[in-house]
């Protein structure tokens, strides 16, 4: 994190005011929320799983390289997940970078979510640029970033209707 801290100074000026105690623990901080880390969460009898992981972009954190290390990852997620949460898309969807002139999701992650796990909704947000929701016909897929790719957080909310889970 002090790596990013340095290399970030001029575009996040506050985070320089951090000291490297400052990230420990810092799960404790959050009040009144659940922080899913490769983990799962039940609410009204929606099973609700999530998990940081990315294919290396720009440094970022949680970034893994593509291939096995990120199918490890995506191994460990239950099949029966209604709603998957991660930081990044998989292949395809909402996940184009015109700067980069390219898709920037990870396939492993595509093929879990389309192959096995296949959940109601899959909901993520680490390409600003790819705000939006789109469908493959089963899973909808909501790129929800609330920041714009300069980092504006003027995107609105997206709301979403599910039906309720069976025997709930």
């Amino acid at each position: 994190m002090a790596d990013l801290v340095k290399q970030d100074y001029y575009r996040f000026p506050s985070v320089s005011k951090l000291k490297p105690e400052d990230f420990d623990n810092v799960q404790s901080l959050l009040t009144n929320s659940i922080y899913l880390q490769d983990s799962e969460v039940t609410v009204k009898g929606f099973r609700i799983y999530g998990a940081p992981w990315t294919p290396w972009f720009n440094g970022w954190g949680f970034n893994l390289p593509r291939g096995q290390s990120l199918l490890d990852k995506w191994n460990l997620i239950p099949e029966g997940i209604d709603i998957l949460m991660t930081h990044g898309p998989p292949l395809g969807f909402r996940d184009w970078v015109p700067k980069e002139l390219q898709r920037v999701g990870c396939v492993e992650l595509l093929n879990t979510v389309q192959r096995r796990i296949r959940p109601k909704l899959h909901v993520f947000g680490g390409i600003h640029e790819g705000y939006g929701i789109m469908t493959d016909g089963y899973t909808t897929y909501i790129n929800a970033s609330t920041c714009t790719v300069s980092f504006q957080p003027t995107n609105p909310p997206i709301i979403f209707d599910l039906p309720n889970p069976q025997g709930s």
